[in-house]
Formats: C-alpha cells, sequence, structure tokens
C-alpha cells in the first residue's frame, strides 16, 4: 500500500488505539526493560493507564520517564502493530484521578474510591509512533507530538 500522509496516518493510529485497550507497557528497570500487558483508556483525549501503587512499573515510571506502548493488531488473519513512544508521568491531581477513574471500565473491581492508597493513575504522552497494518510489509511512523 502506498505511503499515507502524516496527518491521515495519525487519525489512523487514533482510530486503532480506541479499539484496542489491551497494550504491551515497557518501562526500563536501570539497565533492562521491562514489558507487561495493561489496559489503556482514553480521557479527555489523553491517555491512561490505572495500576496497584506497588506495582513495579510506578517505581520504574519514577525512575525513568521514557515508555513504549506496543498494540499487536490482527485483521482477517493477517498480523500487525503499533508502537508508541513517549512519556510517562504518575498523576497527583486528586480531581483528575477521579474523572479518569470513571472511564477505567475495571476501576470499581479492585479500588475502592479514586483516594484509594493502593490506586496510582500514570498518564502517557506519546510523541512517536510506528504503525504496521495487518498483511503489510513495511511500517510507517509519525509524530504525535501535539503544539
Amino acid at each position: 500500500m502506498a505511503r499515507t500522509s502524516e496527518s491521515a496516518l495519525q487519525q489512523e493510529i487514533m482510530a486503532c488505539i480506541k479499539q484496542n485497550q489491551y497494550v504491551y507497557l515497557g518501562t526500563v528497570d536501570k539497565k533492562q526493560a521491562r514489558v507487561r500487558p495493561v489496559v489503556l483508556f482514553m480521557h479527555d483525549d489523553r491517555y491512561f493507564i490505572a495500576t496497584f501503587s506497588g506495582d513495579s512499573k510506578v517505581a520504574q515510571i519514577q525512575n525513568n520517564k521514557q515508555v513504549e506502548v506496543c498494540i499487536p493488531l490482527l485483521e482477517d488473519g493477517h498480523t500487525g502493530y503499533i508502537r508508541l513512544s513517549g512519556l510517562a508521568s504518575i498523576v497527583h491531581n486528586a480531581t483528575l484521578k477521579a474523572d479518569a477513574s470513571e472511564r477505567c471500565f475495571f476501576f470499581d473491581e479492585y479500588f475502592s474510591g479514586y483516594d484509594d492508597p493502593d490506586y496510582t493513575l500514570i498518564e502517557l504522552d506519546f510523541d512517536y509512533s510506528e504503525y504496521l497494518r495487518p498483511g503489510e510489509r513495511y511500517s510507517q511512523s509519525c509524530s504525535l507530538k501535539r503544539y
């Protein structure tokens, strides 16, 4: 398939992200990459992950904000992926934590409320994406920086 304009590619990537909440999050633990499955959700056009405060990813992000997310794609028996790179930050704003908790479908199963000390909200600010459409041989990349 022909290369897509950057804005069209960005829109296609964003549409795929909205449909695929199960993703793999990569963080750095000292000099070792760590990858685990997480649920990515959106609130006000921003990306978040809800997690337990004691999870290793929280400490890893506090020490190194660089993260990458990989979203595997499957369509008509063909595979592809979206890779998103950027920075993660721990959210401390109580209003944002409360609002975001309403968008997380599993929140009530694990946390007693937005002020639960076991609840940590992580915001992901992506600035780069690589996209391999299912069935294609070559990936395309684009900037996701917001100005």
